[in-house]
């Protein structure tokens, strides 16, 4: 059995809540909120690249955070009114999840902190 994803759906949906949002806030509101919507997506998406590029990913709950605001990114730059309501509830369980695992590692930090740190130098000799 072959499945396909149609996304024509998705499309109509977004169109009819691109519509009523015209309707009842104006033209140039949806056109400034999907701008904004779009920047702020660009941003988390930045954010996310920076993090990667410094290694700042430790744990699974950290990895879920991160993975949470590259959906929200996402969902954030492509244009629409259902798709950025969506991004910014995925946005918010992100910052939830961040809050979360903030908390438990200060605390296994604090725990940590009367170790003692070893410092090695290694130096070989010639032969």
């Amino acid at each position: 059995m072959s499945y396909k994803l149609k996304l024509s759906p998705l499309f109509a949906v977004e169109i009819i809540f691109s519509l009523l949002f015209i309707v009842f806030f104006g033209f140039g509101n949806f056109l400034i909120f999907i701008l904004a919507s779009m920047v702020f997506g660009v941003i988390l998406l930045g954010v996310f690249w920076k993090n990667i590029l410094e290694f700042q990913i430790l744990g699974f709950k950290n990895m879920l955070t991160q993975f949470s605001f590259v959906i929200a990114g996402f969902l954030l730059v492509f244009p629409g009114v259902l798709t950025s309501f969506l991004g910014f509830l995925v946005f918010l369980f992100g910052i939830f999840l961040k809050i979360v695992t903030k908390t438990k590692y200060t605390h296994k930090q604090n725990r940590n902190s009367s170790e003692e740190i070893i410092d090695v130098e290694i130096i070989e000799d010639e032969k």
